[in-house]
């Protein structure tokens, strides 16, 4: 059973709801603020990230061809347009919403390095330790973006849970394949992505981030031939 990555979706959903009924309080100075303090350790967290990567060759080229291909997919476009109908099917928003801020919070928590990286360790060993650490750490983030973003938070977790449980079966069929270097480069390749996100949380830089996210799956065959060729 996948219990970290069932927990983790969970706590995105409570902390989605917590943080709805919290900015209904909140003053809208501490709204406006917040979202930027976690965009600062965002950018801290991808920097520790990064600095496990065995060799950036392979994760420099996976980001640069990665997104490459996602702007040519037009994958920021389309992510958008699909929770934005998603949201309003389910009634959790309306056309107010900062889409742009809100696609944010969905590669957070659909595409993280870490998710996929404690996804893929649960699948091959069945420890869910790192994806229960991760799921206090992502309850408090979807309480920060639900305070400003409100219930189309709650719509992130059905998406969430469909990438890390296909995620979660990779690495069970791939268990004999992965080496602790191509998961160092997966958390590197992560570590790149979360600084990006938070440099747009924090509104310093803004780019494409969902066209980026094909980095992740190029990041791990890319590791793996880079050390082949080394050798």
């Amino acid at each position: 059973m996948p219990i970290g990555v069932l927990t983790n979706c969970a706590a995105v959903l409570l902390g989605g709801f917590l943080g709805t009924a919290l900015g209904k309080v909140l003053s809208p100075a501490l709204k406006e603020h917040l979202p930027g303090l976690f965009g600062y350790c965002a950018i801290a967290i991808g920097v520790n990230s990064i600095i496990k990567a065995s060799g950036m060759t392979a994760v420099v080229l996976a980001i640069l061809v990665g997104f490459v291909v996602g702007h040519l997919l037009h994958l920021e476009h389309w992510t958008g347009r699909f929770f934005k109908k998603l949201v309003g099917v389910l009634h959790l928003g309306n056309d107010q919403i900062d889409m742009e801020f809100y696609i944010t919070a969905v590669a957070l928590f659909c595409c993280s390095g870490f998710g996929w990286y404690s996804a893929l360790t649960e699948g091959i060993t069945g420890d869910p330790s790192l994806l229960l650490s991760k799921a206090v750490l992502d309850g408090f983030t979807a309480l920060i973006f639900a305070a400003s973003l409100g219930m189309s938070v709650c719509a992130i977790p059905l998406p969430q849970c469909a990438i890390l449980l296909l995620v979660f079966g990779a690495g069970r069929l791939l268990a004999n394949v992965l080496t602790p270097t191509m998961f160092a480069d997966l958390s590197a390749c992560g570590g790149i992505l979360t600084m990006a996100a938070g440099f747009r949380v924090s509104r310093i830089k803004s780019v494409p981030l969902v066209d980026m996210m094909p980095a992740l799956l190029l990041v791990l065959p890319f590791s793996a031939l880079w050390s082949l060729w080394m050798g």
